[in-house]
């Protein structure tokens, strides 16, 4: 079970903690204080995403992404989790 499905059950939680796996965030996640706020959120965000079909397309792709998609609604919040201090490249890809 992923980390957003134990507290969150929808379409839109799975579709986020697949980008978030994609995208090797798994342990930055983890480490945020606030990381069920954050999760809620990215959840919010993605439901109300014109694009779900092209983001199902792109996680069913190669097992790591370098970035989310230009669409996704949660682009930002990614960019921002990988320009955390501690992430290193090897770890980004590691979860």
């Amino acid at each position: 079970m992923g980390m957003i499905r134990q507290f969150l059950t929808s379409e839109e939680s799975g579709l986020v903690d697949a980008m978030i796996r994609k995208l090797g965030l798994c342990e930055t996640m983890r480490r945020l204080p606030d990381r069920r706020a954050v999760l809620a959120r990215a959840v919010e965000r993605c439901a109300g995403c014109s694009q779900p079909d092209a983001c199902r397309h792109f996680l069913a792709q190669a097992d790591v992404a370098d970035e989310a998609p230009s669409y996704c609604t949660n682009h930002d919040l990614f960019e921002r989790l990988f320009d955390r201090p501690g992430l290193t490249s090897g770890e980004r890809h590691a979860s």
